[in-house]
């Protein structure tokens, strides 16, 4: 019985592990996005640039 439960606590916590990494994620790429967009709006002209000749710009 105990080993059970042991291992139903195991997988409940790597439930909660996975759901907050994902969280993470999500906050990051919404703040990405958010960011680059305000990027865009203000050099209009960033969007035809190559990678290479954003980094530099940054």
């Amino acid at each position: 019985m105990a080993k059970e439960e042991i291992k139903q606590l195991q997988n409940k916590r790597k439930k909660l592990i996975s759901q907050q990494k994902e969280e993470a994620r999500k906050k990051r790429d919404r703040r990405l996005y958010e960011k680059g967009g305000v990027f865009e709006s203000i050099f209009t002209e960033s969007k035809e640039l190559t990678k290479d000749e954003f980094y530099q710009l940054i």
